[in-house]
């Protein structure tokens, strides 16, 4: 057999096209982050201390003291949570402490509002005697049954 004269191997990667790659890349880079500054105005405005941030005008309204107010805030929420009141005096709404609302839940279970309405009939005081019957709305509809002879109002 006759001998095959062989090459050495070629080099799969040129480190010239290589190297010449990445250098254009890194300009690439470059030059894109000087033209977004030139584009964009990156730097942070920070008013200067004077008339302007004493009148708040072209300041935020910083807080002092965050951790105090928001303990207050905290704290004035938990005294909502744990008083009666009211929370829409015109729509009836009002609100009850937590203990007594659970204790409700508890005792009364969930109300099905829409098979009671069915079942009533009698418009909503049976409704709102039974769900909150705290209210005035409620005692006015105990006292306009009994003045009814136990009818509906």
């Amino acid at each position: 057999m006759a001998k095959v004269a062989r090459h050495p191997e070629n080099r799969d990667v040129w480190p010239r096209a290589l190297l010449g790659f990445g250098a254009g890349l890194l300009l690439f880079l470059a030059v894109a982050a000087i033209a977004i500054r030139l584009v964009f105005d990156t730097s942070p405005f920070w008013p200067s201390p004077g008339a302007a941030t004493l009148s708040n005008q072209a300041s935020p309204a910083l807080q002092p003291a965050p951790e105090s107010d928001l303990a207050g805030f905290r704290a004035q929420e938990d005294r909502e949570l744990e008083e009666l009141g009211w929370v829409d005096r015109a729509a009836g709404i009002a609100r009850i402490p937590i203990d007594e609302a659970m204790s409700a839940l508890v005792s009364h279970g969930l109300p099905d509002w829409g098979q009671q309405a069915a079942t009533t009939g009698g418009g909503n005081c049976p409704l709102l005697a039974e769900g909150v019957p705290r209210t005035p709305q409620a005692d006015r509809c105990r006292g306009s049954a009994s003045g009814n002879g136990g009818g509906s109002p």
